[in-house]
């Protein structure tokens, strides 16, 4: 992997994806469905007991890693359903060992993982939209500590299969 994707890139990313208006965001949509549709499928396929607020925000966050690793990042292979689903079930293995761990211990782990991870900027975005709650937020618009874990979950196989997409 050689491009490393820079905070500032992320920030400009979502700066831009805060501003667009619903004509511009469903043609976002629609591009991604032409270069990804495997990714856009995973995406939009959330856990049943998602509310419609943390459905909308893993696919609002999805795409905001999508369209960053797509404006910055190296260029990347069409992903395949197979692909995605055999990289979830690794970081499924990964999640089962931190079960029952304390809150410190998973972010130790987090932090480890930045150390060695092809991509730590994006990664340390994913973990800091989950982990920080925004005081101002709406009751509704909060994001349930099941729903959390999940999302990180997608999150992380989302950009997992884009670095394993790279072209060679």
């Amino acid at each position: 992997m050689g491009v490393i994707i820079q905070p500032e890139h992320i920030e400009d990313v979502w700066k831009s994806m805060a501003i667009l208006d619903e004509q511009t965001s469903m043609d976002l949509v629609d591009s991604m469905e032409q270069q990804q549709p495997a990714l856009l499928e995973y995406l939009m396929t959330p856990p049943e007991e998602f509310t419609d607020e943390e459905a909308e925000n893993l696919m609002y966050a999805g795409i905001v890693i999508w369209k960053v690793f797509d404006q910055y990042g190296p260029s990347i292979q069409t992903i395949v359903e197979d692909d995605i689903y055999e990289i979830e079930d690794k970081n499924i293995d990964v999640m089962m060992t931190l079960e029952g761990e304390s809150a410190g211990d998973g972010i130790v782990v987090i932090e480890r993982m930045l150390e060695s991870y092809p991509q730590p900027h994006l990664l340390a975005s994913i973990a800091e939209i989950l982990l920080v709650e925004d005081e101002d937020d709406d009751e509704e618009d909060l994001i349930s500590d099941q729903a959390r874990g999940t999302m990180m979950l997608i999150l992380k196989t989302a950009l997992d299969v884009l670095i394993a997409a790279e072209k060679k």
